[in-house]
Order: structure tokens, then sequence, then C-alpha cells
């Protein structure tokens, strides 16, 4: 198997990783549920707003950099880069939140994912298939 098609493929799988964390979602136990209401219960509901709605922009930038990757488009490469470093500058804000066991294996592999991406964008032979 080549390279490129290698990484069509890591591209294909964390779009998969992305439909099952979001699937994952609605089948949170009563007891999660309940422990995540808990656990932020003092989080205000603009604030709540205002996150979900920068969430949702970033979510439907990452599905849009997915295709960008898949089909080596140039813009691809630093909008990736971009959106992975301002997931760390958004997550303190969301607050503390509980995980399923399966939901946080998901989670565990889209990071995973996300770092094999930017190794295979900056340090293989693909970085020169986003120069053309």
């Amino acid at each position: 198997m080549n390279l490129k098609q290698t990484f069509k493929n890591l591209v294909l799988l964390t779009f998969f990783i992305v439909v099952l964390s979001f699937i994952s979602m609605f089948f949170e136990s009563a007891e999660v549920t309940y422990l995540n209401e808990q656990l932020n219960s003092k989080t205000s509901d603009t604030q709540i707003y205002i996150v979900g709605i920068i969430a949702l922009i970033l979510f439907i930038a990452f599905l849009i950099n997915l295709f960008f990757l898949y089909e080596f488009k140039k813009i691809g490469k630093p909008m990736f880069l971009f959106l992975f470093i301002i997931q760390f500058f958004i997550l303190p804000f969301i607050g503390t939140y509980a995980y399923e066991p399966f939901a946080y294996i998901i989670e565990g592999l889209g990071w995973a994912a996300s770092g094999a991406i930017l190794v295979f964008l900056y340090f293989t032979p693909i970085k020169k298939e986003f120069e053309k």
C-alpha cells in the first residue's frame, strides 16, 4: 500500500471516529448525565451558548478540513495544524466532563489519529503533495 492511500485511509478513519464520537453522545447513561450536570451546575447558560457556537463552527471547519486533506488541497495542511492547536485553547472552557468508557476510548483514538495525521503532514513525503 502506498503512502498516499495510507494517508487517505487515516483521514477516513478520523472521519469515522468523529461520527462514532457524535453517536456515542446519545448513549450516555443516566449516571454520567447526572454527574455532568452536577459538575457543570455553576456554568452559566450564556457561557454554554458561546462555547457551543464556537465548538460548532470549529466542528464544521474540521469536517471541511478533512475533505481538504483527503483531496490534498494546499490549505488543508495549515488549517489542520491551526484547528489542532486551537483545541487546546478551547478545551479548558468546556469544563469538567465525564465520559462513558466507550466514548473515552473513541476520544483517545481521535487524538491518536490527529497526531498520526500531523506526523504524515510534516514528517513524511506526503508533505510534498500539499505543495502542488
